[in-house]
């Protein structure tokens, strides 16, 4: 009886990884195996502009960690006047947010944001450089 148990907790602990996680309305998804390089630079990619709907806190998005990278990031996204508008969970090497729930909705427009990286080191978790960049929020009325 324990035995079997402890089997089933085993099968549903292996059916949630291999699936995407969702926590608060985020999803991450694995697109690849991490394949860490030496270490010695992080990737990060760049974007001029994130496209969302309009009047929706949920957002579909592809904000990928390079499965390269020896590093984990959190990700926050801001207004360029510094209203936060979302922060993520951390996201390894071959993990990508393809949907975010951000604190508020927004009317059609531009906005001018940023998308900030703290990163630290998947093998001892200790700081590594960040980064920032600046982008633009393209806000589209939903059909």
């Amino acid at each position: 009886m324990k035995r079997t148990a402890i089997l089933h907790v085993l099968v549903l602990a292996l059916a949630l990884l291999l699936t995407a996680c969702t926590s608060n309305g985020d999803t991450v998804e694995r697109f690849a195996e991490a394949a860490p390089g030496s270490g010695e630079s992080i990737n990060i990619p760049g974007y001029e502009a994130l496209t969302f709907k309009a009047d929706s806190r949920l957002q579909k998005v592809y904000l990928p960690n390079p499965k390269e990278n020896a590093a984990y990031f959190v990700m926050t996204l801001t207004l360029e006047d510094g209203e936060m508008l979302w922060t993520g969970k951390e996201l390894y090497p071959g993990e990508a947010f393809t949907q975010i729930a951000l604190t508020r909705s927004f009317k059609a427009g531009e906005y001018a944001a940023k998308l900030h990286y703290d990163c630290f080191s998947v093998s001892d978790n200790e700081p590594l450089n960040g980064a920032e960049v600046k982008l633009n929020l393209t806000v589209h009325e939903t059909e």
